[in-house]
């Protein structure tokens, strides 16, 4: 269980203090003609709207500048793998977009450009500086703010109203959005139960409990640790899983695996199965970013009118969603200079409209304030307007702390996704979970 500090947090370091050439190799030359190509590392997408936009903006931004953008697309569940092996190796990519905070996670190679400098000509206050949050370390903005994935609670409304719940959205001056019945992620066990048809193959609820589907499972363990008020960390910095909250947490994902409103073929999801589920309509309820919508149609079982968005639920400690804001992550190469041009691009209010205009909104939203008063918002749905209020509730790996990579590396390596197959796949307690989550956290961050 040492492998995931030794690898994401020493190995990367040890290769700098015995190959320091190498790396002072990346800078030299800095006189000579600066390369005319970026290399970008992101996520392999199935939706060829979003691969169209992204490409458009890199056609456009080669016809302005000369400077050549290659896309390098990696699927999500071998994308950490991939990076920190070539990092390992001292080979860095130019550019990364991603949601998992990389910059973060890799600041102490010391490779990682600052982007205080970049948004402060675009102007701090476009952004949340909850979200600018995300990605500093004591003074130090170690990436940028790009696009978000709105995640959220995808519903079919048929079942809902079948199983005698109203999907009227309401709003609280308080809290916000929401649906009665449904306020907190009790309601929603208690909603997946009763609209479960096991005789038919029918599910109320869709959650992952497998190590394939990174990203979807952890996200969910993550999201109801959070909302219960759990941690890995206390406030002074050591490990403290066994906690009250934590426990009640660990139960509550219990009682889901328990309650039989989840198929028990969620052990073996990848990252796009509960996407499947929903659409060929045998399951009525999962979080996922907001990749479903776009593929519904008349030909799908599940009708784009039988989607609802339920406002995400409440823990004991709030409601929190784990949904990492796509960012721009900056290295140190050869071809910095022309990739912090590219990332200048990327973040302008232009290019992201026109590329907004190719991929539509639901997928992505923007992080940018002005660009989301842009008219081409004016017009949501009521789907659209939980997922953005819901983006106010996406938490990061360090939450309830302070950005730490240490945190972000333990997210990285199925320290969630693992909670729940040992909940769902070897039948473990609440004890032996906390045990082995205590001993696992202290290794990967402390030994």
């Amino acid at each position: 269980m040492k492998k995931v500090k030794t690898l994401l947090l020493g190995f990367v370091i040890t290769v700098f203090c015995i190959f320091p050439a190498f790396t002072n190799g990346q800078n030299e030359n800095k006189a000579a003609a600066e390369p005319k190509s970026v290399e970008v590392w992101a996520i392999s997408n199935p939706n060829e709207t979003i691969i169209k936009a992204f490409d458009e903006a890199a056609v456009n931004f080669e016809t302005k500048t000369g400077i050549k953008v290659n896309y390098i697309r990696i699927p999500t569940n071998d994308f950490h793998t991939k990076l920190v092996t070539s990092i390992s190796a001292g080979v860095f990519p130019d550019m990364i977009i991603w949601n998992t905070a990389p910059g973060i996670e890799f600041s102490s190679t010391k490779m990682v450009e600052p982007m205080n400098d970049m948004v402060s000509e675009i102007g701090r206050e476009k952004f949340g500086e909850g979200t600018l949050k995300m990605f500093t370390i004591g003074d130090t903005l170690y990436e940028a703010p790009f696009l978000v994935r709105p995640a959220g609670i995808h519903a079919r409304k048929s079942w809902l109203e079948k199983a005698g719940y109203d999907v009227t959205l309401k709003t609280d001056p308080k809290t916000g959005y929401y649906m009665e019945g449904l306020r907190t992620w009790q309601d929603l066990l208690v909603a997946g139960k009763k609209m479960t048809d096991i005789p038919n193959g029918k599910y109320g609820l869709g959650f992952a409990f497998s190590r394939k589907a990174f990203g979807d499972s952890a996200a969910f363990a993550f999201s109801i640790i959070s909302s219960f008020g759990g941690s890995v960390l206390n406030a002074n910095g050591k490990v403290d899983v066994d906690t009250p909250q934590m426990r009640a947490a660990i139960k509550y994902l219990q009682d889901v695996w328990n309650s039989g409103a989840v198929p028990a073929a969620c052990t073996t999801w990848d990252g796009n199965a509960n996407n499947q589920y929903f659409i060929t309509g045998d399951i009525g309820i999962c979080m996922n970013s907001n990749s479903i919508s776009a593929k519904l149609n008349d030909s799908t079982n599940v009708k784009p009118d039988d989607l609802v968005m339920i406002p995400v639920p409440s823990g004991p400690a709030g409601s929190y969603i784990q949904a990492n804001p796509e960012s721009i992550t900056i290295f140190k190469t050869k071809n910095l200079e022309a990739t912090k041009e590219y990332a200048r691009y990327l973040l302008s209010e232009d290019t992201q409209i026109e590329m907004f205009k190719t991929m539509g909104f639901g997928y992505y939203s923007p992080l940018r304030k002005d660009v989301m008063a842009n008219p081409l918002f004016d017009s949501l749905s009521s789907n659209e307007k939980v997922l953005m209020a819901d983006a106010s509730k996406a938490i990061g790996a360090s939450f309830p702390g302070e950005p730490d990579a240490r945190l972000s590396s333990l997210y990285s390596a199925f320290f969630y996704d693992d909670i729940l197959s040992r909940i769902a796949v070897d039948g473990w307690s609440v004890d032996q979970i906390i045990n082995e989550m205590g001993k696992k956290a202290n290794e990967a961050l402390f030994d």
